[in-house]
């Protein structure tokens, strides 16, 4: 829905711009600060005019403009919708070199220190591609496959992938997970289960990368990702 559909200023009752914005209000300002300098329109302008410069962006911390209108926000979100744009088609290609897509075979291989290896053969029955993004916490995207076990076929449950910032599986550590693709699908198959807008970089998922775990705005100093 565009702003001029959203928005109707309670001074002239125009829609496409609010009362703080409005031409029609500015102009009879600038018409009245000369023959009535001391009226309480003009006043009440100027006060309004000075309570906004003074306002300061909660996003970027900059003076003058809001969160709303920071073009910092703008340019981060751009920047950050591209680098998941590069990250997933990274990630696809990978996919599809080592055949891992819904219905492949795939060995889970749990390492420890402290007792035996703990191996699943899993196929894969779902790829939940909104949650595969660059910024991964500790290398590891959240629930993002869901698998069924051979032993029990008609359960399914959701895992974590141990990923790389480069978008591809690897292993956690020479302890942890390991990932062995036994029985890889096609190329064909892979791109055939990739939503249509995945490989633009863009969701919500992004607009979630600017919030905290807490549902929290984060503020600019707190995204990491993106260097100055």
């Amino acid at each position: 829905m565009s702003w001029n559909s959203t928005v109707r200023c309670s001074y002239c009752w125009q829609n496409g711009h609010n009362k703080a914005g409005c031409p029609t209000r500015k102009a009879d300002y600038e018409r009245k600060k000369t023959s009535e300098p001391d009226s309480y329109f003009v006043r009440q302008y100027e006060e309004d005019k000075s309570r906004r410069s003074k306002r300061s962006c909660s996003y970027c911390k900059e003076a003058g403009h809001t969160k709303r209108t920071c073009q910092h926000i703008k340019a981060d979100k751009r920047k950050t919708v591209e680098m998941n744009k590069v990250w997933r088609e990274a990630m696809l290609n990978h996919f599809k070199n080592i055949g891992l897509g819904v219905g492949a075979l795939v060995q889970f291989v749990h390492k420890s220190s402290w007792q035996d290896d703990k191996v699943d053969n899993v196929v894969i029955s779902e790829i939940i591609w909104d949650n595969l993004t660059f910024a991964i916490k500790n290398g590891a995207s959240p629930y993002s496959f869901r698998v069924r076990t051979l032993e029990n076929f008609s359960q399914a449950h959701m895992v974590d992938f141990p990923v790389d910032p480069a978008g591809v599986i690897t292993r956690n550590s020479e302890y942890g997970l390991h990932v062995h693709v036994l029985g890889p699908v096609s190329s064909s198959a892979i791109e055939a289960n990739v939503p249509p807008c995945w490989l633009t970089g863009e969701g919500a998922e992004i607009e979630n990368m600017f919030f905290d775990y807490n549902g929290k705005p984060r503020q600019r100093y707190d995204i990491d990702w993106i260097e100055e």
